[in-house]
């Protein structure tokens, strides 16, 4: 987690723990394409890449830090991804950045960002 990610986090599931593998643990969002699923592939997500990884700004409304990492379309990164988004798609952790014909970007929060806090309090 980043410098700006909240102390209290959410309990941490073993399909979150396969996404933070493959990007650097500093990491509080990470945006993922997938290959857009059809009739061809049974609607199911069958490839996938990881596009960034970033850090929550200190203040909400401000741009994510983008950390150095280089895209990861890996057969590995890739399986993890599609797996990831067959179950949790729909989770309220991700969230659709654009979808189109081809393919569809998705932004995963790996962790709360410290401002939710001061909203909670």
């Amino acid at each position: 987690m980043g410098p700006y990610a909240s102390p209290d986090q959410p309990r941490r599931t073993s399909a979150m723990d396969t996404l933070r593998a493959l990007v650097p643990d500093s990491a509080d969002v990470i945006r993922v394409r997938a290959a857009t699923p059809t009739a061809a592939t049974s609607w199911t997500w069958t490839r996938a890449e990881v596009i960034g990884a970033y850090q929550w700004p200190p203040h909400e409304g401000e741009p994510l830090h983008s950390l150095d990492h280089p895209v990861d379309d890996s057969t590995h990164a890739s399986l993890t991804v599609c797996e990831f988004l067959t179950t949790h798609q729909h989770a309220g952790c991700v969230s659709l950045d654009r979808a189109g014909d081809a393919t569809h970007a998705f932004s995963v929060r790996l962790s709360r960002p410290r401002w939710e806090d001061w909203v909670d309090a």
